[in-house]
This record gives C-alpha cells, sequence and structure tokens, in this order.
C-alpha cells in the first residue's frame, strides 16, 4: 500500500456521494501506467471519479494516491497471466499431441491458443477494474 501522491486535481462535480475530479494535465501521463483509469474530458484533461469519503466541495485543490497496490496486480494481469496460458497450452498440447508430427509444432499453436485465451481474460478484467477507480485510489485535500 502506498500513500505516494500520483496526481493533484481539482473537484468540479459531486453527485451523491461521489466526486468527480479533474486531474492536472503533465507530461507524464503518456508513461503513466494506470492512465486507463482516467477517462478523457478533452484532448488534455482527465477526470477521476471517486468516493467522496472527505467531504471535499466544488473547487476544492486534492490530492490523489493509490490505495491499493495496483500496479503490481496490473503487471501481473498484463504479462503473467499470458505466460501463464502459453506454459498452461504447451502442458496440455503434450499430453494430446503424441503420435502428430511435427510435435512441437502442434504444441507451439497451443500455447499460442492459451496465450490468446489468457491475453483476453486479462483484458476483460482489467476493463472491470477500469469502472471502479474508487477501489484503487484515494484523494485528500492539499
Amino acid at each position: 500500500m502506498s500513500n505516494q501522491v500520483s496526481d493533484t486535481g481539482s473537484i468540479i462535480q459531486i453527485d451523491n456521494n461521489f466526486a468527480s475530479i479533474i486531474i492536472d494535465s503533465t507530461d507524464d501521463c503518456k508513461d503513466c501506467g494506470i492512465r486507463f483509469l482516467c477517462s478523457p474530458c478533452s484532448d488534455k484533461d482527465k477526470i477521476i471519479t471517486l468516493e467522496n469519503t472527505i467531504d471535499a466541495k466544488i473547487g476544492d485543490r486534492v490530492a490523489i494516491s493509490e490505495a491499493s497496490n495496483i500496479l503490481l496486480k496490473l503487471s501481473f494481469l498484463q504479462y503473467g497471466s499470458p505466460l501463464i496460458g502459453f506454459l498452461i497450452g504447451i502442458i496440455i498440447a503434450t499430453q494430446f499431441t503424441i503420435n502428430l508430427q511435427p510435435v512441437e509444432f502442434y504444441q507451439f499453436l497451443c500455447g499460442l491458443l492459451c496465450l490468446g485465451l489468457a491475453g483476453v481474460i486479462s483484458y476483460m478484467i482489467i476493463t472491470r477494474m477500469a469502472k471502479k477507480p474508487g477501489n484503487y485510489f484515494k484523494f485528500e485535500k492539499l
């Protein structure tokens, strides 16, 4: 768990108990590993909606920080699960391609198939995560 400030922004809207925060645009956005959690408001502005746990008001300046270890989770989903899928595909194909020639070719194809399946599953999980940024970030007044 990290309390490091990721970004700063201003609250532009409060709806029920959720605050929409416009994040100050920087050049770091293009290199940010979690940029998919922000939705574009215009060409440069990004908006994120989080639960208003600090009773902030419209116009308040806030600091947004990571509330959970999301980068490790995303790294595993993006890289680890397709690799594991590829290896599982090769192992599965080893059991069923004994009489097929060339064996390695069919093992490789099955590995690629499982890699693609794991990649699609990872994408679906990440897309679901992006719809709930409040689980991964928190904000505090500056």
